[in-house]
């Protein structure tokens, strides 16, 4: 993942070239990785002409063996009244010939944006090499780990294992921050890849036991069954994790401890979902305090564009940030 601050016409040079570079050793040829620079370069300057300076994320995405490159642009600037007039070539409210946005479109497998009038705008597009977008996979995901500002490594992860029914999804906040904190995320996302078939009672228990000589983490487990409509829970110490139904939020409890030194005995609760439920997992680097009411619309987006509006709105700025979004992926 690399964060690009885009304030002027200089950060979008240098969030071009970084893109570009990035996009090379993801495995894309110099055209595909042309076409990454370029979609950049149209998000970095609508960041600084129309948002008044934001940031861009990059990072690698991956689905049915491939990877692809995922750019979220988010501002909190004037927003758009009007984002499928915005979309179409020739508008422009700045004199300049208003292609960019429609460029990017055209040149990503997937587009998305999301906007408020007062209340910002978050522009998504993923590529894909030889602008092939692979099948999609029964469950969508978005997901933003970010590192405490000033720090490289980063205590928060996440993991998950896709199955027929569904999705088993860990949220990981090692203790602290910095590499003491990403130490114990890494060897839980290890043991999570090797227990990942166990029920989440079990799962959790090797979680503890293969924690102890860590620092140890909070982790909170879903494990999703959209065609049973059921979700089944289990958490131990700040990683919230929260169900939308429409515009009501309802909250998913979880217990106090530390895996790997400290926990009772886990509650493993269960809820019913609808199959357009989505789910939001995070760490305690963003506030609990958001509601879906307050984002009219943002629901039916991509996970990705919902993770990264949150991410925007409801990061704290002072310990690494992990947000992860789950829903069934839309027919």
């Amino acid at each position: 993942m690399q964060q690009f601050s885009i304030g002027d016409p200089s950060a979008v040079a240098s969030a071009r070239r970084g893109i570009g570079t990035l996009a090379a050793s993801l495995g894309f040829d110099v055209e595909d990785a042309g076409r990454a620079a370029l979609v950049a370069t149209e998000i970095g300057t609508n960041l600084v002409k129309h948002g008044g300076g934001g940031e861009l994320i990059a990072q690698k995405i991956s689905r049915d063996n491939r990877i692809g490159l995922e750019l979220l642009g988010l501002d909190k600037g004037p927003g758009m009244e009007d984002v499928s007039r915005c979309l179409r070539d020739g508008y422009s409210t700045s004199g300049s010939p208003g292609t960019g946005l429609g460029a990017m479109e055209r040149l990503s497998q997937r587009f998305e944006i999301y906007s408020r009038l007062g209340r910002g705008t978050a522009v998504l597009a993923q590529l894909w090499p030889d602008s092939r977008e692979p099948p999609p996979s029964p469950t969508q995901i978005g997901a933003l780990v970010v590192p405490k500002p000033g720090e490289v490594a980063c205590g928060d992860c996440w993991c998950h294992h896709e199955r027929v029914e569904g999705v088993l999804v860990a949220g990981i906040d090692g203790l602290g921050h910095g590499l003491g904190a990403e130490q114990a995320a890494t060897e839980a996302c290890r043991i999570f890849e090797a227990e990942k078939h166990r029920p989440v009672s079990r799962l959790m228990q090797s979680l503890h036991d293969g924690l102890r000589p860590t620092r140890g983490a909070a982790v909170t487990l879903l494990e999703v069954d959209w065609d049973a409509g059921r979700i089944t829970s289990l958490g131990v110490g700040n990683v919230a994790a929260a169900m939308i139904n429409g515009t009501e939020t309802k909250r998913i409890a979880t217990d106090n401890g530390i895996v790997g030194h400290v926990i009772s005995r886990p509650r493993e609760l269960t809820y019913s979902c609808q199959p357009d439920t989505v789910l939001v997992l995070h760490s305690d680097g963003l506030t609990a305090n958001w509601q879906a009411d307050r984002y009219p619309g943002l629901i039916q987006h991509h996970a990705a564009l919902i993770a990264g509006v949150l991410y925007r709105d409801c990061r704290r700025g002072r310990d690494d940030s992990l947000i992860v979004v789950i829903r069934r992926t839309p027919p």
